[in-house]
């Protein structure tokens, strides 16, 4: 196992859990704004660096900024799915938008300016037409044994999209790189135990956090 995917077997639970008591007490947007703050980006960056050098490490930056197109994409598609259909087809219709989107913006290098004008618009565009919700609070609670759940859901995923990446191929690693396994998880479970409307908020939260990330992102791309 290397060091990046232990890594992210080990993060990205730990953020699940932290994001699901986060919201639990303060609501779904700050949970959800979390999400979209460089908290396993970052470390990912870093263990790159030592491992790879700066040069890789700015490549990965880049590709970063290529994930987060997809991840606006997927966050856009889901929640409006979500104020229709239920989280099945809501999840499906957003991992099918993720991964088209991925598999095109990975065929080939996106140079940086370029890149953040697509990322620019592409954001722009989800705030603008982000669905309507209801901002109130949800006052349900979910049972003990969820949480537990959420987490081995987390490390399945990974496990199942490192390995089909490493069976498929190049492109298919490029789109599969951009799929959002925190947003869907702590997604599909709101949606499923609370309704669309934790859904929508959390991605909603996260949307609006994600300019944050794009800074840091790109200052790592030029200046590493």
């Amino acid at each position: 196992m290397t060091s990046l995917l232990a890594l992210k077997l080990f993060l990205a639970p730990i953020f699940v859990g932290l994001v699901s008591v986060i919201q639990k007490r303060w609501g779904d947007q700050v949970g959800g704004r979390l999400i979209g703050l460089p908290l396993t980006t970052g470390p990912f960056i870093f263990i790159i660096y030592i491992q790879e050098g700066r040069s890789f490490a700015a490549h990965a930056a880049h590709g970063v900024l290529v994930g987060q197109v997809a991840l606006i994409i997927f966050a856009w598609s889901y929640a409006t799915s979500a104020t229709r259909t239920n989280w099945v087809s809501a999840l499906a219709t957003g991992t099918l938008a993720c991964l088209a989107s991925g598999t095109v913006l990975t065929a080939r290098e996106i140079p940086l300016i370029p890149l953040l004008l697509i990322l620019s618009i592409t954001w722009a565009c989800a705030k603008k037409y982000w669905p309507a919700y209801d901002r109130q609070p949800h006052s349900n609670e979910p049972p003990s044994w969820e949480l537990p759940i959420r987490l081995v859901a987390t490390v399945f995923i990974i496990l199942i999209l490192s390995g089909f990446a490493s069976i498929l191929g190049a492109g298919v690693a490029g789109a599969l790189s951009t799929y959002p396994v925190i947003a869907s998880v702590l997604g599909a479970f709101n949606q499923r135990r609370f309704g669309p409307t934790a859904t929508v908020a959390t991605l909603h939260g996260m949307i609006q956090t994600l300019p944050i990330t794009t800074l840091i992102m790109s200052a790592l791309t030029v200046f590493l």
